[in-house]
């Protein structure tokens, strides 16, 4: 075997080593991405049941994307407002107004901080 060809072999199976390396890194990177919002949406769910509102991090059965339910009584969903600029405040973040979900259940979306990555949203759910 020339060493030409031994060249090419090898620049060949280092160029494919690359390229697996490199996939592998941007999956990897997407899951940590992934684990740091749910980590996130776990603190914010908590940071809310410590001052009385229910709380919990879900994520779809088909994804991994985080959210935060928030559970309101019945009787207080009038008042979903002010239990909304409660939350704000504990979680020092603005929430936005983001439409109804597939259940009917009122979407707002928590803004990130500078940093944090996504938005996450959160979910208001009568009890």
């Amino acid at each position: 075997m020339s060493t030409d060809a031994m060249e090419v072999t090898t620049n060949l199976y280092t160029r494919l080593m690359m390229a697996a390396t490199a996939s592998y890194r941007k999956e990897l990177d997407a899951v940590n991405s992934q684990l740091r919002n749910i980590e996130r949406a776990e603190r914010m769910a908590r940071r809310l049941s410590d001052i009385e509102l229910s709380a919990s991090a879900e994520t779809p059965d088909d994804s991994y994307i985080p959210f935060v339910v928030l559970r309101l009584p019945i009787e207080l969903l009038q008042f979903q407002y002010h239990a909304l600029a409660l939350a704000s405040g504990a979680l020092e973040r603005r929430i936005v107004p983001n439409g109804r979900d597939a259940r009917g259940r009122d979407r707002f979306q928590i803004l990130a901080a500078e940093g944090e990555g996504i938005n996450l949203e959160l979910v208001v759910e009568a009890i």
